[in-house]
């Protein structure tokens, strides 16, 4: 199935417009492809060049549903990656999927992002997303292997408790433990960073976006 669909930003005139097409790369997962047909400040070789990246994505999450469905050994399992959102920022595009399975008996929730530089419609991987908006500020040595993922040291962190505290109004302080010590994937809306840990069963209500605000 394929389904066309076009927005407008708030602060642009100009909309982009894409299509989601879903697909089973076996009976058990669905994954959603996206291709964009025009985005605002970008020409179509850098619309290309975000296509391709996007089907390589999808890709991606098929591969991880066959591995997946290995994983299960026979037991009932379930992956599904499907299009949450587009978010286009002055200097970034951020397309933002969830990833909801169950592999091995065990439930995993996430959201992934890929982000696009503007106007030339380059990937800008997780790493190099945040040393572009905070070039002074560190990065934990993490043990995670996901390029993917970031490890924020003790300073980030409080900056992440305390922007998201006086942003979002939300804010549980039973999460701190957790949030020093997960892992983030990260994508832009506005001039904001947002941050998502990974997901840990028991501490599944701390798993919610946060940001961190740039200094001006």
């Amino acid at each position: 199935m394929t389904i066309s669909l076009s927005a407008s930003q708030a602060q642009s005139a100009a909309p982009f417009s894409y299509k989601v097409e879903d697909n089973k790369p076996v009976k058990e997962a669905s994954v959603q492809t996206v291709s964009f047909d025009k985005i605002a400040g970008m020409d179509q070789g850098a619309v290309k060049r975000v296509n391709a990246a996007l089907i390589a994505a999808s890709a991606a999450f098929g591969r991880e549903a066959k591995k997946c469905g290995v994983a299960a050994q026979g037991h009932p399992w379930e992956y599904k990656s499907a299009l949450e959102k587009v978010l286009l920022s002055e200097r970034y595009m951020s397309v933002v999927f969830t990833k909801s399975t169950v592999c091995a008996g065990s439930p995993d929730i996430e959201k992934e992002a890929r982000v696009f530089s503007l106007p030339n419609g380059n990937l800008v991987p997780a790493k190099a997303l945040f040393k572009r908006v905070f070039p002074t500020a560190k990065l934990a040595t993490g043990v995670s292997k996901n390029k993917e993922l970031i490890d924020l040291d003790e300073e980030m962190v409080e900056s992440l408790i305390n922007d998201s505290k006086v942003a979002l109004k939300s804010y549980d302080s039973r999460c701190e433990f957790y949030l020093k010590n997960s892992s983030y994937r990260i994508w832009m809306d506005g001039k904001n960073l947002i941050l998502f840990p990974e997901f840990i069963q028991p501490q599944s209500f701390c798993q919610k976006e946060y940001l961190i605000q740039p200094e001006d």
